[in-house]
């Protein structure tokens, strides 16, 4: 067998020549799949960053609502402003996101009631419905009573993509879930008194649950997605609500990825 100046064969030199090609090949591979996606994210606008910022808005129906103190689907909002980073699973289509952001809820009375504190039939303090007249006096035209809540949400999701490189132009589907810690609550009431527009906002927690959580899911094209969220947890704690009674929240609404 005949051999080089530094005593490699032919077939070594062989070898090595197609291992050096072979790894240049995959390395040029793997940076053109890169540079592929950084080159549509930035036709598309897209910031290159590993993630999600999106926002979401939708409608709130209780469940379960106790009879004669109804809430307004259409007036019960959520408003959900989300930061997800992205977790691929390899090259596939697959990715897992862990986020955070800030979760608000508004849930409006469909009469003229709040929640308020009162005295029960037993002589000891509870939470009740209570109509807008008894605070505020007769004869007033009230226009708005809602419950607003504020959260501290932290939402996981596991997403399938179309097209990994291309989120613009890809079809979606999530499933998750998130976590909350209430931040803040009040109710508020907007009312005209002798012509005179009013606004009353009481903070306080109402026995509200200071923790909520439940899954949601997703699906869409681009940057927008149809959402449902339903929820595993009370908006009250345990038999501590109005009339104690139980109620669990189903959001359904849209999603838009922002970048």
């Amino acid at each position: 067998m005949k051999t080089s100046y530094y005593g490699i064969s032919r077939a070594g030199l062989i070898l090595l020549a197609i291992l050096v090609i072979s790894t240049g090949a995959f390395a040029q591979k793997s940076n053109k799949a890169a540079h592929t996606a950084k080159v549509i994210k930035e036709k598309a606008g897209r910031p290159d960053i590993p993630g999600d910022f999106l926002i979401e808005f939708g409608f709130n129906w209780l469940q379960e609502q106790p009879s004669g103190y109804g809430f307004n689907t259409l007036k019960s909002r959520t408003f959900n402003a989300y930061y997800l980073w992205e977790v691929p699973f390899g090259e596939s289509a697959f990715s897992f996101h862990p986020g955070i952001g800030i979760g608000t809820e508004k849930y409006a009375f469909e009469d003229d009631i709040t929640i308020a504190w009162g005295t029960d039939s037993l002589g000891n303090d509870a939470l009740m419905f209570t109509p807008l007249d008894s605070i505020y006096g007769t004869g007033n035209s009230y226009k708005k009573s809602q419950i607003n809540t504020n959260y501290l949400d932290i939402p996981i999701e596991f997403r399938w993509i179309s097209r990994k490189y291309d989120p613009k132009r890809s079809f979606k589907i999530s499933i998750g879930g998130k976590v909350g810690v209430l931040i803040d609550s009040k109710t508020k009431v907007k009312y005209t008194q002798n012509g005179e527009n009013k606004k009353r906002k009481q903070k306080e927690k109402f026995n509200l649950n200071t923790l909520r959580y439940g899954v949601y899911m997703k699906i869409g094209y681009g940057g927008i997605s149809a959402y449902g969220y339903y929820s595993l947890s009370d908006v009250f704690q345990k038999d501590e609500g109005p009339m104690a009674t139980t109620m669990y929240p189903f959001t359904f609404g849209l999603s838009w990825t922002l970048f």
